[in-house]
């Protein structure tokens, strides 16, 4: 099982990881994206967590989606989630979404 980072490891893995933000219980990303733009993007990280077995939760707001990744297992924040977290922003920039 991965280990649950403390929030020191957290806010300087997230140093990183402009536009993320969160501490050693939760991760989360917020862009301004909806609609079919949205649907592409969550589809493109979905295809990258399903590649390392780790989901993010995702939610859609008016104009925005967000992206909400820890370990369930691990009770918070873990290395496999900062992992994710720089997929899915490499996705994002890939995607030309800035954030």
């Amino acid at each position: 099982m991965p280990t649950r980072l403390d929030n020191s490891a957290v806010a300087t893995s997230l140093e990183a990881l402009p536009g993320w933000i969160g501490d050693a219980d939760r991760i989360r990303l917020e862009i301004l994206v909806d609609g079919e733009e949205a649907t592409a993007v969550v589809d493109e990280v979905m295809r990258a967590a399903d590649e390392m077995d780790h989901h993010p939760v995702v939610e859609h707001g008016p104009g925005s989606t967000t992206f909400t990744v820890w370990t369930h297992s691990a009770g918070g924040v873990t290395e496999l989630d900062m992992e994710l977290a720089r997929r899915i922003s490499a996705i994002l920039r890939s995607a030309g979404i800035t954030f």
